[in-house]
């Protein structure tokens, strides 16, 4: 009777039928940790990047804002086109603001233009970026004082210092040690007016603008009343919008505070 296999491979192959559920649990076992050890680096990343933050003397963010600065001015903005007298009223109006209790860190508004299209920012240096765009957007110059209150909010939390440490801590960590935020600039510049806040610093950010505007006197409701008449224009695709979203808790606490 002739059969079906030899019995020498029967045992040849046995082996092999142990070893690959072996083979399949060492790549699950190393994937399980590889997910493990990069959820706990995503946990850990702003913890890391706030310290590196901290610690960062106060002349080297200088620097790196003036740094990333020179390299926007090159790439991607261009000077303001806004008349002089209306950016004379606007810069008046904003620096003659009395810092609330928790007080103002330096800062220094710039006007500009260019393709990045209408949106505002800060950055590590205390320079507030306000486009022509944006300006020409806006109802009127309250509209404007409460977005530029709203980015003194994110300067005095230090939010985009953090953000950026955070998108490049090793860069940013080389850089502390040997002085050189090249790589930092170089990796970070192009991104920053398109970077969207996390919720928690828009809202540290609004109440920041809060006090500030509550402090001197002025309505509360252009903060309210700005994202709204960007949102009227162009939804939530709105060039200030898409980097500062204007999610419902955000818009009832804006509402709550404004005192309807």
């Amino acid at each position: 009777m002739q059969t079906l296999a030899a019995p020498e491979l029967i045992e040849a192959s046995a082996p092999d039928r142990v070893r690959a559920p072996r083979q399949w649990r060492r790549v699950a076992l190393v994937a399980a940790l590889a997910a493990a050890l990069l959820g706990g680096w995503q946990l850990a990343r702003p913890l890391v990047a706030g310290q590196l933050a901290d610690s960062m003397a106060p002349a080297l963010a200088e620097r790196l804002g003036r740094d990333v600065l020179h390299e926007l001015d090159i790439h991607t903005l261009a000077p303001s086109s806004l008349p002089q007298p209306q950016q004379e009223r606007i810069a008046a109006a904003f620096a003659g603001l009395q810092a609330p209790h928790e007080g103002a860190p330096p800062h220094r508004l710039l006007f500009r233009s260019g393709h990045a299209g209408a949106i505002a920012f800060t950055l590590p240096s205390g320079d507030i970026i306000l486009t022509d765009a944006l300006v020409q957007a806006l109802p009127d110059d309250g509209a404007v004082l409460a977005v530029l209150a709203h980015e003194l909010g994110h300067l005095h939390r230090r939010h985009m210092l953090q953000r950026m440490v955070q998108e490049a801590v090793l860069p940013a960590a080389a850089g502390m040690v040997s002085g050189d935020m090249g790589w930092l600039v170089s990796s970070q510049a192009g991104r920053l007016p398109q970077l969207v806040w996390a919720q928690k610093d828009e809202i540290e950010a609004d109440r920041y603008a809060a006090d500030l505007l509550e402090h001197n006197g002025l309505s509360l409701r252009s903060l309210e009343e700005a994202p709204a008449a960007l949102h009227a224009q162009g939804g939530t695709q709105h060039s200030y919008l898409a980097m500062h979203p204007l999610s419902g808790e955000r818009l009832a606490r804006l509402r709550e505070r404004a005192g309807h």
